[in-house]
């Protein structure tokens, strides 16, 4: 997406970025950003966030448990 469709959906995710001032088009640099995993349903839709507090096997056991959730058919658009 362009710039201004990844800084929206950051926005409504409340993911956090930022880009180096002055930065010019062609070089290199390293992005600061949120350190989340967004687990989401099947139908696209917002379950659960995933951070640095989760240790691997909570994770896997949150995951795990939201996938049992959905042992059900998928809605029809």
């Amino acid at each position: 997406g362009t710039y201004d469709q990844i800084k929206q959906i950051c926005k409504d995710y409340r993911v956090y970025f930022s880009t180096p001032p002055g930065l010019q088009p062609g070089q290199d640099y390293l992005v600061d950003h949120s350190i989340y995993f967004y687990l989401m349903d099947p139908e696209g839709d917002f379950v659960e966030a995933l951070g640095r507090q989760h240790t691997p096997e909570a994770a896997a056991r949150v995951i795990g448990d939201h996938i049992k959730d959905w042992k059900k058919p998928l809605r029809k658009d």
